[in-house]
């Protein structure tokens, strides 16, 4: 028996459909759940806010210890509530982003990895993070006393996945691995000459399809995921992340089956002339019409050659406020990487000079400069920006995760406003992060703020919390008014999806 081997990190909310490829005598070993049911269940994230607040984390900055503290008992409640929503993949995020803020070798996020020395683009870089980090060492053991003395296909779908890949396989022994998966397959030359990747058995083209977890899909159906078009399979349910021209590469009767499908868009000037990340330009109007706005989400890339922070905001207020497919984030641009040096040298009519990265033997982007195009610190300023003038008033993907595709549907929530599932109350019995004693915060994961309740208010808005809107019936209309409106303010309770 074979196993499949799956190294965090790695979108949770997915899992592979393993399908015939393989034999019929093939088992998963899901080491990607492992870590991340690991680092970040309730218990853990208690666990991780009474290390900051009894001081043994987060270093010499007390008040900055005691809000990680707040913000892991509010990941920790919002967890507690077992619903697999925003809430619980920005819980992921602070439980993540928490677990790795003190290891010597990563850094982590609730989609993303990066390295503290150097980049993922860089084999050396990876190993080197492998070899530090302390991060990865209870899956190490626990995938070698599961695999036992089986073969094993390690699937390398993404770079985040490099520095786990390379402590899971020294710990099960490269001399019964076969590296697999998008990411190992497009990049296999370097990584054969790259240790310890390089005293693997061999590779193998074959990669897993996926679907969505069932706990992930909403209502228990099987989804199958697509990335691009040669992905979509007839007949079956699916939803997906794509780039325009895969979008418009699918067949008519592909979206009947569509359950939420998320488009990556570096510029958009009509939806007739849409471009995507590489520059080439997309009619997506027919997509439009066959699949209907409800449907579909833009990614908005931020920083494209030639595009400005101004056209970039007036994009996002459009996709936020229009009647088109709603927004689903803002992520930084990176022009693809040129791996046979034939790239033109104009991005969608800007001309650009692609720069040389010695050392990146794993690229996946190139570093460039055009006219008009925003410096890394403009770009951060922008999505920043943009990110705190919705935050409030919107209701952004947590995240790039595929569960976060799926169309929620269209229409308001019910009246009256209802309670922000990034959102807990928090009792704090110390001196809180404002330094004024024990009381009551309510902690926005969404938007990253948290208050003081007055006590008088704390039990309605622990009701509210719960669930309870009914408890609104039983204040005074000025109460009321005052309270639903500071709550909806600070975004802990909403009025429209």
């Amino acid at each position: 028996m074979r196993l499949v081997v799956i190294p965090p990190l790695f979108d949770p909310s997915l899992e592979p459909d393993l399908g015939p490829g393989l034999g019929q005598d093939v088992g998963l070993l899901d080491v990607n759940a492992h870590f991340i049911t690991r680092l970040t269940s309730a218990e853990a994230l208690g666990e991780l806010a009474g290390g900051y607040a009894l001081g043994g984390r987060g270093g010499a900055d007390t008040a900055a210890a005691r809000t990680r503290a707040l913000f892991a008992r509010a990941a920790a409640r919002i967890t507690a509530r077992g619903s697999h929503d925003a809430g619980r993949l920005r819980a992921m995020g602070v439980a993540l982003r928490l677990a790795g803020e003190n290891d010597p070798a990563l850094r982590l996020a609730a989609d993303d990895v990066e390295l503290v020395d150097g980049t993922t683009e860089s084999g050396a870089d990876v190993v080197l993070a492998a070899q530090r980090t302390g991060l990865l060492g209870p899956e190490a053991q626990w995938a070698r006393e599961v695999a036992g003395d089986r073969g094993v296909h390690l699937v390398i779908e993404t770079d985040q996945q490099l520095p786990a890949a390379a402590v899971l396989l020294e710990a099960l022994g490269p001399e019964r691995v076969v590296l697999c998966g998008r990411f190992a397959v497009a990049h296999r030359e370097a990584l054969r000459a790259l240790a310890p990747f390089s005293a693997a058995v061999g590779f193998d083209d074959w990669a897993p399809t996926w679907r969505l977890r069932e706990e992930w899909s909403g209502d228990g159906t099987r989804i199958h995921w697509v990335r691009r078009a040669a992905d979509w399979k007839a007949g079956v349910a699916w939803a997906g992340w794509l780039a325009p021209e895969e979008a418009a590469a699918l067949p008519g009767e592909a979206w009947h089956a569509c359950r939420g499908a998320a488009l990556t868009v570096a510029r958009l000037t009509s939806w007739a002339e849409v471009t995507g990340a590489d520059g080439s330009r997309t009619d997506l109007r027919p997509v439009l019409e066959l699949a209907g706005e409800a449907l579909l989400a833009v990614e908005l890339l931020v920083g494209a050659p030639g595009v400005s922070a101004d056209e970039t905001g007036t994009t996002a207020r459009s996709l936020l406020h229009g009647p088109a497919p709603r927004l689903a984030g803002l992520s930084p641009f990176r022009l693809p990487a040129d791996h046979g040096g034939r790239a033109a040298a104009t991005w969608d009519g800007v001309p650009l000079t692609r720069h040389p990265s010695p050392g990146h033997d794993l690229p996946r982007w190139d570093r460039f400069g055009a006219p008009g195009t925003l410096d890394e610190a403009a770009r951060t300023a922008a999505i920043g920006g943009l990110n705190t003038e919705f935050g409030a008033v919107s209701d952004l993907y947590p995240g790039r995760f595929a569960c976060c595709v799926l169309n929620p549907g269209a229409g308001s929530c019910p009246e009256p406003p209802v309670w922000e599932p990034s959102a807990a109350v928090v009792a704090e019995s110390g001196p809180g992060p404002d330094d004024r004693g024990p009381g009551s915060f309510v902690v926005n994961l969404r938007t990253g703020s948290a208050f003081r309740l007055h006590p008088k208010l704390t039990p309605v808005v622990e009701r509210l919390s719960s669930g309870d809107t009914a408890v609104l019936d039983r204040i005074s209309d000025a109460v009321r008014t005052k309270l639903t409106g500071r709550l909806l303010q600070a975004g802990v309770m909403r009025r429209t999806q």
